[in-house]
């Protein structure tokens, strides 16, 4: 590819920016995922992002939309944003959009008590200083309807495991206009996890057993914070995607994850672009200097237009090829 082939390429990419500040439906579930990895504290209470939790007895790891931590239990929340109807029939959960289509996506419970399983056999490996049954007597799992949409089921509003967008829209109006978009839903949903944990046989869990000691809360809270988390890519503009980095082929060269992970470190791989018109046709003119580079540790590697990563994005089916032209940074999760 001639060089100004190159400049030609790199001028049509388009900036690819955040959402807008909203709550409801899509952007709520959006906002979840870009904030993958991410912490936020309120009222002694804890909200931890985008965590896989590692199990050598299930062989896998475990991924949690949300973990929130009070003083009194740990609440496992996995966010859905389906719309339509749902109920229950005979253990499944079925889903009828409105065009008419219907959808079974399976027992959510029997998921999520696998992920409470996880939970309970990592912090015991951490060392949490608690009985197995005493850790588990304190995690509630539930699931979090964002859409407004979604028409739920009486009984299945009704159940603790549920957070229905209405009951968080009490809680979100609540909040300060002054807050942003990430702070007000992370509000939210902690004052909504502190209200339940008040309620007698509200959790699922055994809140009857009493807060949890301030020693291992503070023990709890740090090793769930330091779980694993998803890669993310940054595009160009700002938006952010989660997922997983398969790997990187630059310059006729695929490296690997492993390979470049040991080289970044905790470091993003940033990659940087001559976005500027006259300055990029300059470098193409003349032939002085790459049109982009990327730094990987300490080491930076020369980039083309045709360079890509291949990436397997948070909720998507397969992997996807996706040009570094369009990225500014690749942040590697743990």
């Amino acid at each position: 590819m001639s060089r100004l082939k190159e400049w030609s390429d790199l001028q049509k990419v388009r900036l690819i920016e955040e959402l807008p500040d909203v709550t409801g439906g899509k952007d709520g579930e959006s906002l979840l995922k870009e904030l993958v990895g991410s912490s936020y504290q309120f009222k002694d209470a804890h909200l931890l992002t985008g965590r896989r939790i590692p199990s050598k007895s299930q062989g896998r790891r475990r991924e949690i939309d949300l973990i929130v931590c009070t003083p009194r239990m740990i609440h496992l929340i996995e966010v859905k944003n389906w719309s339509g109807r749902l109920e229950v029939r005979q253990g499944a959960w079925r889903q009828t959009r409105r065009g008419g289509d219907v959808l079974d996506h399976g027992n959510l419970l029997e998921s999520n008590l696998q992920k409470q399983d996880a939970v309970v056999e990592y912090l015991r490996e951490c060392g949490v200083d608690l009985d197995a049954s005493w850790i588990r007597s304190h995690i509630a799992s539930k699931v979090i309807f964002t859409n407004p949409n979604l028409q739920l089921e009486p009984t299945i509003e009704a159940r603790p495991d549920v957070i229905s967008r209405k009951e968080l829209d009490e809680y979100l109006s609540k909040q300060s206009a002054k807050k942003g978009r990430a702070e007000t839903m992370f509000s939210s949903l902690i004052d909504c996890c502190l209200a339940r944990d008040s309620r007698p046989g509200e959790s699922l869990g055994s809140s009857t057993a009493g807060r949890i000691p301030s020693g291992q809360y503070k023990q709890i809270v740090s090793w769930l914070s330091e779980v694993g988390t998803w890669d993310q890519l940054q595009h160009y503009g700002g938006k952010t995607v989660a997922g997983d980095v398969v790997s990187l082929r630059v310059g006729g060269t695929t490296y690997r994850v492993g390979e470049f992970r040991e080289q970044a470190g905790r470091h993003p791989i940033r990659v940087r672009w001559t976005r500027g018109r006259f300055w990029g046709l300059f470098k193409a003119i003349t032939g002085l200097g790459s049109l982009g580079n990327l730094k990987l540790g300490r080491t930076r590697l020369k980039l083309s237009p045709t360079d890509t990563v291949l990436f397997h994005a948070v909720g998507e089916p397969q992997t996807t090829v996706r040009k570094l032209t369009d990225l500014q940074q690749i942040m590697l999760g743990s």
